[in-house]
């Protein structure tokens, strides 16, 4: 496991998709979630998506990946695009997009969220995570992480701002015509409504995630970034590789949403973007 200064300061022909991987596996979030993307874990669905794209005519300008978490899989969905003919402006979204790297008493660094949660120590070039796994218990690495956290857990307020970096794949914060934003899904963003002809959510919108009202408010807010009639969204979760459960919608004349294809059993909130309308 590299540390953040490591990762980033590694030059960009040498982050392999394993390298970004082991790094990103091991952040845990303030909310509990993994900054993780298994390569390829999205690769059939984006087959079928471009394809039914393609035998449509659709002509996509505007694509919104919705919590890209590290990036992997929407580097590999835009390059699917790509091969086909499709070049488009791409925006990213996620919670969390920027961290600090910021200096510690005794040499040590910390990567930490603008809020202050630690998501790496790096200890003497020694990465050492703030959180424990069962295994730790069995290794001693739960007494080290511990007595990291109390001896620099206390520096990291007052710590000086730091390197700020991107906590996504450095392949896709370089690529062009792709913009990374922080953002809420449950909260409305004005600047995302009526802009994108192709929407992808994919293992964001869930119940494990959200409760029913945040759900109820998600739902609303993604189907206002659609940009009209003929408009797709995707919304998608995924166990692994070859075990998908979505639904590919598009936005009809009258701009209700309706489906045109299932991977699976279906997304699980298939019924709440249909109902929205039927209620509105």
């Amino acid at each position: 496991m590299p540390t953040a200064t490591q990762f980033f300061g590694r030059p960009l022909e040498r982050v392999s998709k394993r390298y970004e991987a082991r790094f990103f596996g091991s952040l845990k979030t303030a909310n509990a979630t993994f900054k993780r993307t298994e390569a390829g874990r999205m690769a059939a669905v984006d087959a079928q998506v471009v394809r039914r794209l393609a035998a449509s005519g659709s002509r996509i300008t505007e694509l919104l990946d919705l919590g890209v978490s590290s990036g992997t899989t929407t580097i590999e969905l835009i390059n699917a695009l790509r091969q086909a003919g499709q070049l488009p402006r791409v925006t990213g979204t996620d919670r969390l997009i920027h961290a600090n790297l910021v200096s510690l008493p005794w040499g040590c660094r910390a990567l930490v969220e603008p809020g202050g949660h630690v998501l790496q120590y790096d200890v003497f070039g020694a990465p050492i995570r703030p959180w424990r796994r069962r295994l730790d218990y069995v290794t001693g690495m739960a007494a080290l992480g511990n007595a990291t956290n109390r001896l620099l857990g206390p520096h990291v307020t007052h710590a000086p701002a730091g390197t700020p970096v991107a906590l996504v794949s450095p392949h896709l914060a370089r690529m062009k015509n792709v913009t990374l934003i922080e953002d809420d899904v449950t909260r409305l963003n004005p600047g995302l409504i009526g802009r994108f002809d192709l929407i992808r959510a994919a293992n964001l919108l869930n119940r494990h995630y959200f409760s029913a009202e945040e759900m109820a408010k998600a739902v609303a807010n993604v189907r206002t970034y659609l940009r009209g009639p003929g408009a797709w969204l995707l919304v998608v979760r995924t166990h692994n590789a070859a075990d998908h459960h979505g639904t590919l919608f598009r936005v009809a004349a009258n701009g209700e949403l309706e489906v045109v294809e299932r991977y699976g059993a279906g997304s699980e909130v298939e019924d709440l973007f249909t109902a929205s309308e039927r209620s509105a």
